[in-house]
């Protein structure tokens, strides 16, 4: 027989009606039992105004997202016991971000506008369309767009993303995981669209990395677009942002051509210009940091030998 333990669950609840409260429920569970399940048996059992969503049971529909002990989680691929504290609690609350519709509910709206603005489907070639043409991927260009194509529309990346609460101009991670996986497939018709769309959202990223820590697929959003940035080149169009990443990416190549490698001071200087370097120096003293602006580089060793060999 399995051994059953007495969690406490503490659940935000909310309605626009009443506001904001707390709600505890104490729910015996095992090993086996998942957050879904304790979630189906605080509403069929003892709290039937609970409000949440739950689809599939098994990380492939994305429905249950929601703030688990502090951290952006599904449901349905949490097991109680595993999250429980040491008092044996689990608090539930929605996700960040988002406005909340009811108790575990959020308004998801803006993630699924912000999805389909990058257009996540397939454009193919009219002779395609017509039954005249199949077009093949070869495995290594199926293999660079899969990770990214095995996203579920879950919203946690969105959630626990810093540069989506700050940057109304930031599509998120998941739409760059999904408009990357476009740009990236063979036979795809409207590329230039795609960086258009993509490009200037791309530098707008501060690759903090949050989206990687949260997934529950492991697709790595914030890979999707790095990659997107090395199109910065293509983008015949200019933004501030797509400004300031072109001259980023031409110093980085010339500091690695002379250098051998990335020397920060002299990438910040051409990449931002002397008046934004010198109003940042203030900054840079008060916290102390300006001495690294003057911190001594020395160049790769044999780097003409290097070069050699990279021709070669």
């Amino acid at each position: 027989m399995v051994e059953e333990k007495e969690i406490t669950v503490k659940i935000r609840k909310y309605s626009k009606a009443n506001g904001e409260s707390w709600q505890s429920y104490k729910v015996k569970v095992d090993r086996y039992t998942q957050m879904t399940e304790v979630l189906r048996r605080i509403k069929t059992e003892q709290d039937p105004s609970l409000s949440y969503r739950a689809a599939c049971h098994m990380a492939v529909c994305g429905s249950c997202s929601m703030i688990i002990n502090g951290e952006p989680r599904l449901a349905c691929k949490t097991l109680a016991l595993d999250i429980a504290d040491e008092k044996n609690e689990v608090t539930l609350q929605p996700m960040g971000y988002f406005e909340t519709e009811r108790d575990l509910i959020p308004d998801i709206d803006e993630f699924y506008d912000r999805m389909h603005r990058v257009k996540p489907r397939l454009y193919a070639d009219d002779e395609v369309l017509k039954g005249d043409f199949e077009p093949r991927m070869t495995p290594e260009d199926q293999k660079e767009v899969w990770k990214f194509a095995q996203c579920i529309w879950c919203g946690l990346c969105v959630s626990a993303c810093p540069s989506v609460r700050i940057d109304e101009n930031f599509l998120g991670p998941a739409a760059h995981a999904k408009g990357y996986r476009f740009l990236a497939d063979s036979r795809d018709t409207i590329r230039d669209e795609r960086i258009n769309i993509l490009m200037d959202s791309a530098w707008r990223c501060t690759s903090c990395y949050m989206c990687y820590e949260v997934c529950p697929r492991d697709i790595e959003p914030v890979i999707a677009i790095k990659k997107t940035k090395a199109y910065v080149n293509d983008f015949k169009k200019d933004t501030p942002v797509t400004v300031m990443a072109k001259k980023h990416d031409d110093a980085v190549s010339e500091s690695i051509a002379e250098t051998g490698k990335i020397k920060e001071s002299s990438l910040y200087l051409k990449t931002f210009g002397i008046t934004e370097a010198m109003r940042d120096m203030k900054y840079m003293f008060e916290e102390g940091k300006l001495k690294y602006a003057f911190s001594k580089d020395n160049n790769v060793k044999r780097i003409d030998e290097i070069k050699k060999i990279m021709e070669e």
